[in-house]
């Protein structure tokens, strides 16, 4: 298990003064994903997959996308617990500042990145693609961000936790596999293309 471990969730665009751009994604520590205002045990199951997972390294940040690679594609988001109320609650959470969050104004070719798989390519406005490897550069741009920030302070997770679940005893890890040769997952958003 690697505890220090940092959940990115992508959302709704919210405006914020703080902010100069809409606020669509925000990152806190996965201890946060075990407070009680959360839906439980679904967000504490969240939290076994963020740090449980054996390609986890300390500091590093891990999308909702790549929980859901994880997860067979999201086949298995059913033995976890329903990850859309999770974040619906935990954006009320941030904003309400029950926990330490690091909100962002994402581009839309980084969200586009970073709301897809690991294994996804996004072509904006007939541009060359962005792959997996830019997808992975945006991540480590993101977790030098939460080190830089995380120097002045561990970010607190808010109050009142709920205990880590020991059941089910092993998580339903498995990846995702399209099982045809050469297929590339691909976003196709407001004026972008793909070539699948």
């Amino acid at each position: 298990m690697v505890s220090d471990v940092y959940f990115l969730a992508l959302h709704e665009p919210y405006h914020s003064p703080q902010h100069p751009v809409a606020i669509n994604a925000s990152i806190v520590h996965a201890r946060t994903l075990l407070h009680s205002a959360l839906p439980q045990p679904d967000g504490a199951l969240i939290y076994r997959c963020l740090t449980e997972f054996s390609d986890r390294r300390p500091g590093c940040v891990v999308p909702l996308s790549t929980l859901t690679f994880e997860l067979d594609g999201g086949r298995s988001w059913a033995q976890i617990g329903d990850w859309e109320q999770v974040v619906e609650h935990l954006v009320g959470l941030t904003r309400a500042g029950r926990c330490d969050a690091m909100p962002l104004g994402l581009p839309d070719v980084m969200a586009a990145l970073l709301a897809n798989g690991p294994m996804t390519s996004v072509r904006f406005g007939g541009g060359v693609p962005v792959d997996p490897a830019g997808r992975q550069r945006h991540l480590d741009e993101l977790a030098a961000l939460v080190k830089q920030a995380s120097s002045q302070g561990a970010f607190w997770p808010g109050d009142t936790l709920v205990p880590v679940p020991r059941s089910p005893k092993t998580l339903p890890y498995q990846l995702f596999r399209s099982g045809l040769a050469g297929f590339r997952f691909s976003w196709q958003g407001p004026g972008s293309s793909s070539d699948k």
